[in-house]
């Protein structure tokens, strides 16, 4: 059996997988936001040579617990430990609230150099199968392609990715609709005119998360981490599937909390599968998930129109303001902590 715990994270990214394989094995995708550190602190302390650490991209709502953990000089971060990560040097911090507790003028590569930590990258290589098997559990990377980093590392610094990350988040600020407001669009709307995703070019550090398909077993699960749906939707095609021949999915982790531009109807389309997850809090300024993937998941994510999708979070969600009661029939919304793939 594989366990997923999906731990608290505000408006960020922390899963827990275990599974045994010889022993028990575990992955820590993404850590949260600093305040998450409490929650998986317990049960990764003994973490060592059969677990893995993946930290999708350097957002701090996906990273401060990692933070946490590092300078946690009581439970120290073992260097036996497998840490998956592009771009530690590009840390992304907020500048008030929850911030990552780390000492001024220590940035994330330095600490993990002076731990002896050395942190493995995970991209698509265009010559390369792109497969990483952690002992009974097999990850396909399908996000980022080699060219996203490349570009990302070149054409700009940490600081100039923070203020561009500033920039777009106060643009959407001033976009987002506050659920249950009457700017919401119908549905009609949304199915003619669907958001139209970033292209990559203009969000490296969303199109940077690492995104893979994970088999265990007979089942796959998609986890996106905020990647870009149209990367994604290429790297699946470049696997073959498609509309006709649809990735059969027993867990599809949504891109971004849910955000209106990181799901669209081609990806939807070139899956099959009824059980989704989305990690939010749900509150602003960014309100996600959003009404427009909520549709869009509706309209084309179903296995079979006969039967309920289900959407799984980790928050109670604002679903009464998003969705009308006969948008919601055929959808099962479970506020869950914890999943079990048999």
């Amino acid at each position: 059996m594989l366990n997923i715990k999906c731990f608290k994270a505000a408006k960020g990214d922390c899963f827990l997988l275990t599974w045994i394989s010889e022993g028990q094995r575990r992955l820590l995708i993404d850590s949260g936001i600093a305040g998450t550190y409490r929650f998986f602190a317990p049960l990764v302390r003994d973490f060592s040579t059969n677990d893995h650490v993946i930290m999708t991209h350097v957002d701090y709502d996906h990273i401060g617990g990692l933070f946490k953990w590092l300078n946690d000089r009581k439970e120290k971060f073992s260097n036996e430990v497998s840490l998956y990560m592009n771009t530690p040097q590009l840390l992304i911090t907020p500048p008030s609230g929850d911030q990552v507790g780390i000492e001024h003028g220590i940035n994330l590569e330095e600490e993990l150099y002076n731990q002896g930590i050395e942190p493995k990258s995970m991209y698509v290589t265009p010559d390369g199968d792109n497969t990483l098997d952690l002992g009974g559990l097999i990850l396909k990377v399908i996000s980022p392609p080699e060219e996203v980093l490349k570009q990302l590392l070149e054409r700009w610094t940490a600081d100039q990715i923070y203020q561009e990350y500033i920039k777009r988040r106060a643009e959407q600020d001033n976009k987002v609709s506050i659920p249950g407001s009457k700017e919401l669009k119908s549905k009609e709307e949304i199915l003619n005119s669907p958001p139209k995703p970033h292209k990559w070019e203009d969000d490296l550090l969303n199109a940077s998360s690492i995104a893979f398909i994970l088999k265990y077993k007979e089942s796959n699960l998609l986890f996106l981490g905020d990647a870009n749906p149209d990367l994604i939707a290429d790297e699946l095609a470049n696997l073959t599937w498609s509309t006709t021949k649809k990735l059969p999915l027993k867990l599809f982790k949504i891109s971004h909390h849910g955000s209106k531009k990181n799901t669209t109807q081609r990806l939807l389309e070139m899956i099959d599968c009824s059980d989704y997850l989305i990690s939010t809090d749900s509150t602003g300024p960014y309100y996600h998930p959003s009404r427009e993937t909520l549709i869009l998941i509706s309209e084309y994510g179903r296995s079979d129109n006969t039967v309920p999708i289900t959407i799984y979070s980790n928050y109670t969600l604002a679903i009464d303001k998003l969705l009308s009661l006969e948008e919601r029939e055929n959808i099962m919304f479970k506020e869950i902590h914890e999943i079990n793939i048999v």
